[in-house]
């Protein structure tokens, strides 16, 4: 079965479209997700740099996308952390304000997770694809 130039192009098109369909949700989950991230800010960076992307592969005409932390320590507020110790990298101890005297290590008690991008990207899936579905649905 073959298809016409002219049904080529509408798949063409369609297909293309699709990139902007999934941009704009997942524009929206940026949003939602820096608006409702649970963690308490100190210096906001993190919440700043929640960020989305959309990624296209012609050649296989699906697409790829996400949701994730620009800071090093997004991983931390997402997934948390065990009980660890802290050590000095370069120094002999470690010192903070307040401290009463510098110390070669700290027992921390873990932190807690703060799962904001899984859980945006569970809470809006449907959303997705019901756009995607009125996408191909739309003549």
């Amino acid at each position: 079965m073959a298809f016409s130039d002219k049904s080529i192009d509408y798949l063409n098109r369609k297909v293309a479209g699709m990139y902007h369909i999934i941009k704009n949700c997942m524009a929206d989950m940026e949003a939602k997700a820096k608006r409702n991230a649970e963690w308490k800010d100190r210096t906001s960076h993190a919440r700043q740099n929640i960020h989305h992307g959309v990624e296209s592969h012609p050649m296989t005409k699906s697409f790829t996308a996400y949701l994730a932390h620009g800071m090093k320590y997004g991983r931390y507020l997402e997934e948390g952390t065990k009980p660890h110790i802290i050590k000095p990298k370069r120094k002999k101890a470690l010192y903070w304000k307040g401290a009463k005297h510098p110390v070669k290590s700290v027992n921390h008690p873990g932190t807690k997770a703060y799962p904001i991008l899984e859980e945006t990207l569970r809470e809006n899936k449907d959303e997705l694809i019901k756009a995607i579905e009125k996408h191909w649905a739309n003549e």
